[in-house]
């Protein structure tokens, strides 16, 4: 795909979404988001809110590049709404793979285009009160609508802040991602000196714990009866003829880990290298006298 095709496809998604977000305004679609003190002081509706999540292609000022804003509620959709939300999601998903391929086959026009991504739409940025942000959030551009097109019993919202992303790395790798950093600070050696005093053989886990995600917990009248989903958009609802029973979660998620933690879990909780998150795995008792 060329840059030119590039530029034309996000054009295309963006002009989609739009369209999908004046459709929502003219049908008054049965709909549930919470609102924060901020939005209900800016006189949002609850709707507004879902629009301006679905346009949220943008960085804001300070925005730190792993954070995606995020919000949840449902919102009933009709057919033609089904139809464009199933478009919107297929550009995303085009949108992502032709970057890749740039990305891989000429960095340097990625690199040119991404700007000239960022400052497009200007009217539309300045609605969305992003005048004069021009950095794409990639993540948040092609994330795409949940939809359940299934009838739906019953739906739970609830937190989930305890995931962690762990990943197995040999003593190798920790020095080789310690070796890439500055080696003359005291605190990389110091890492470093620790390192060298494990056996080659040792198991490390690099960790990430990640940011709380809310989760809804979805319940249909015909098998399979359950799913879980993760939603870091608002729930598009097609085939229902209203809004589901649902629980209201906190709008913010509890300060305070909810879950105990397992008991076969066997990752040392300090950082045995904090500079690239890398932890020891707990000793069994047998391996402690081998």
């Amino acid at each position: 795909m060329s840059v030119s095709d590039l530029v034309a496809l996000f054009d295309e998604l963006v002009d989609t979404s739009h369209h999908f977000c004046q459709s929502l305004s003219e049908q008054r679609n049965p709909c549930w988001l919470p609102l924060n003190e901020t939005e209900k002081s800016l006189g949002w509706h609850p709707l507004d809110k879902a629009k301006h999540f679905f346009q949220d292609f943008w960085y804001l000022d300070g925005q730190d590049g792993r954070e995606t804003r995020s919000c949840f509620g449902m919102i009933t959709i009709d057919d033609e709404q089904l139809a464009l939300v199933t478009q919107i999601n297929n550009l995303k998903l085009d949108f992502k793979k032709a970057i890749d391929q740039l990305k891989r086959s000429q960095r340097q026009a990625w690199t040119d285009v991404r700007k000239d991504l960022g400052q497009r739409h200007p009217l539309l940025r300045e609605q969305l009160h992003y005048s004069g942000l021009t950095r794409l959030h990639l993540k948040q551009t092609w994330r795409t609508l949940p939809v359940i097109d299934r009838s739906i019993t019953r739906i739970g919202f609830n937190w989930y802040q305890s995931g962690r992303s762990i990943q197995k790395i040999t003593v190798q790798q920790a020095y080789d991602a310690l070796s890439k950093m500055d080696t003359g600070s005291r605190h990389i050696q110091t890492q470093l000196n620790q390192l060298g005093r494990l056996p080659s053989t040792t198991p490390l886990a690099k960790v990430q714990t990640l940011a709380p995600v809310m989760r809804a917990n979805i319940f249909y009248e015909t098998a399979p009866l359950r799913q879980a989903m993760n939603v870091s958009l608002p729930l598009l609802i097609h085939g229902n003829t209203g809004l589901p029973p649902h629980n209201i979660p906190d709008m913010e998620p509890p300060a305070e880990r909810q879950r105990a933690r397992r008991s076969d879990f066997k990752i040392e909780e300090q950082a045995f290298l904090p500079s690239i998150r890398v932890h020891r795995y707990v000793l069994t008792s047998k391996e402690e006298t081998q």
